[in-house]
Parts: structure tokens; sequence; C-alpha cells
């Protein structure tokens, strides 16, 4: 009996696979990528794990968790739902079962039913994708800020996932649906199996201050800059407040699950379950890194409080990320190295990735000693003390 850690190659998003061996085989999915993922690396993935039990039709996937609706993180999950309705609507064997659906819609958030926002918001269209110019009433999308354009997208992706799910039939947080989040002295824990999933994050006190900025919102939804200043501020809110973090174990094994949360409110949610002590650290066998390995809301003190045997960073170079100060900042935590390194694509690869972004978007032009990754790990290699390894990801129990 073992458990299995997997990061696929995702692109710029996270897409992994936990597998859990006991009486049977349970199978937890977490994130699916940005758009083109599911075809290229999660629906091959999904098809190996179907040959390995010909038996087993569908496969069933005990749990699908979106960690929260950025498109990098949601948009195969979209395509994998999709392909779902495609076979029921053609009457077609389904090829995979999802017996859960693990995530916090914004509406859930806000406090909101299914559409709340939308109403709220005074009627606002917003669809699956804003394929479209106009995406509200006399407001076409290029006259939108484009973070309006990115939190209303975002919206739609969600509220379409929600729709798949309930035609589907699949459980959504179970067992009532209720937002998944840390209320202090009562962690919420779902079994998979022998496994178990902690939810850490997002903190009850974090949701109660999004749902009271959105109350307020509404009293002033009418003057003339209201919906501009809402998706300012669910853009930046919402990753950090909707990303489900757990603490995933089995049989002695821990992986610490992030998606985009900041590291100190990791740090604090993990104090208040009671799994971190204040001041003291966490050992664990895999953390996946939050937001990709992005050097923005870390620092230090998180290495030095969250050990791990093995370090995964989802990333292609895109905005930068695997930051090269994330790599400095966690060799100054662990200088004595003895631990691994996993990025999802070649370091050479997400420096020559993160070159083409800067200069696609007049950035300051990349700098080797300021951004490469490749440095640093051709640098590790020579001191022996941190292993790196390149390509997708396997850690195995």
């Amino acid at each position: 009996m073992g458990m299995k850690f997997e990061a696929l190659q995702a692109r710029y998003g996270d897409s992994l696979l936990l597998t859990f061996e006991g009486d049977a085989t349970i199978r937890l999915l977490v994130d699916g990528g940005p758009a083109g993922v599911y075809r290229t690396s999660l629906s091959p993935r999904l098809l190996l794990e179907r040959k390995t039990l010909p038996r087993q039709e569908p496969l069933v996937i005990d749990a699908v968790m979106v960690s929260h609706i950025d498109e990098d993180h949601i948009l195969g999950i979209l395509d994998l739902f999709g392909e779902l309705q495609d076979c029921e609507q053609r009457h077609a064997p389904w090829p995979y079962r999802p017996s859960w659906l693990l995530h916090n819609s914004l509406d859930s958030l806000a406090g909101e039913g299914e559409g709340g926002l939308v109403r709220a918001s005074g009627g606002v269209t917003v669809l699956a994708s804003l394929e479209g110019e106009k995406i509200s009433d006399g407001i076409a999308k290029r006259e939108m800020d484009p973070v309006a354009v990115h939190v209303l997208q975002s919206y739609g992706q969600g509220s379409k996932l929600s729709t798949l799910s309930a035609s589907l039939q699949i459980e959504r947080n179970p067992p009532d649906r209720s937002v998944l989040m840390l209320e202090e002295g009562n962690v919420r824990t779902l079994k998979l199996g022998n496994a178990t999933l902690k939810i850490v994050g997002p903190m009850a006190s974090e949701v109660e201050d999004l749902r009271k900025n959105w109350s307020e919102w509404k009293t002033k939804k009418n003057s003339p800059d209201a919906r501009q200043a809402l998706a300012a501020y669910l853009d930046d809110s919402v990753p950090n407040l909707s990303s489900v973090v757990a603490l995933v174990e089995h049989e002695g094994r821990k992986v610490l699950l992030t998606g985009d949360a900041r590291g100190d409110r990791i740090l604090e949610g993990l104090e208040k379950a009671g799994l971190l002590a204040n001041g003291g650290s966490l050992e664990i066998d895999v953390l996946k890194l939050p937001h990709h390995g992005s050097a923005r809301n870390m620092g230090v003190d998180f290495f030095e409080r969250i050990k791990a045997d093995h370090y995964v960073a989802s990333g292609d170079g895109t905005y930068g990320n695997p930051d090269r100060n994330t790599l400095l900042m966690l060799e100054q935590a662990r200088p004595t190295g003895n631990f691994d390194v996993h990025l999802t694509y070649s370091a050479q690869s997400c420096d020559d990735t993160h070159k083409q972004w800067r200069a696609a978007r007049g950035k300051p032009s990349f700098k080797q000693g300021r951004d490469s990754i490749a440095d640093v790990v051709k640098r590790w290699g020579t001191e022996g003390r941190i292993a790196v390894h390149e390509g997708a990801v396997q850690i195995s129990y």
C-alpha cells in the first residue's frame, strides 16, 4: 500500500493527481490547468490510468478539487466535465466518474445563492466565457478595465462548473455543500478511503471579511465606478480567499496543497488548525509551492516553518514562475539541503519562456543574474546538497 503524487505539465497552471492504495485505489484530482492542458496532459494521463484497471468502467475519480476559479486551475476541469456532459447527451458511457467536486464558488464565498453576484451587481450578464463584445447592458468588453474582464470571466467559469456538476449529479462539498473553510476549533476533515484531507484555508475570518465588503459594496453599486471597484477588489482577494488549502495525510505521509494562497495565510491557517505550533515547524513529505513558485507574498520564514522532503513548482516561466527568489529563499531557510526540488519544466525552458513573456509585455529585459533559475539549478547540481528533477513529477511512497 502506498501513495503517489503527480504534477502534470500544465503550462503556467496546476494539475495534480494523487493516488492512494488500500483495499481500493483512491484518486484525488486537483485542478486541470489552463486552456489546452486537458488535451495535452490531463486526458492522456487519465486514459493511461483507465488502462491500469481495465475492469473499472468508468474510472472512478473519488474527488476533483478546484483550488480556486482562476483559469490556470479551472479550465482543464471544465473540459473534463464538458466531456462527461457530451457523453450524457449522446447517451454514451462515461469514461470517468467523479464522485465529489471540492470547490468554493465565488457566490458561496460571498454568501449568495448561485448566480447571486450577477443579480446583485445590477444584472451583469456573465456567460461561461466572454466571447462576445457585450458582457453587460451597454458595456462593451473593450471599454472595461482588464481586471474587470478577468474577474468576470473567472466568475463565468466558476458558474459553468457549478452548473455542470449539478447537471451531472456530482456531489459538491459534501456533506452539505457548504464553503470549504477553516473554522477555529473545528477542522473540516474529509475522508477518501484511508486518506484524509484537512481543510486549513481559507479561514472563516477571511470569508467573513469578504462577505462584509461585498455587503457594503451592494449599498453603493449604482455609483459610476462601482463595478470596476468591485472587480478590482475581487481580483485582489479571490485567489487568496478562495484558494482551498488542504493537508493530505495517508499512512503517515503528508502532502500540503496550497493553490495560490499567500504564505503568511497558510502558516496562520496551519496554526489555527493545531497542525503547526506557534513559532514551531511542520515536517511533511511533499509541498506544492504556492502560486507556481512565485516569490510574491512569500518569505524565508515560510520555508523555515514548513519543511518538506520534496518541493514541487508547477510553472513554465510565464509570469516569471517559478521565481528565482523563491528558490533562493528556500536555500536560505535550509542551507544544509538534503531535500528534492521538482520543476514541471526544465529550468532552461522556464528561463526561455520568462524572457519571451517579458519581451511580449514590454517589461524590463530578462537579466541572468536577477531572473535566471537555470543558474541556481546548475549551481545546486554542482554542490550536491539539493537534488533537482525537471519534467512531469512522480513521487511514490
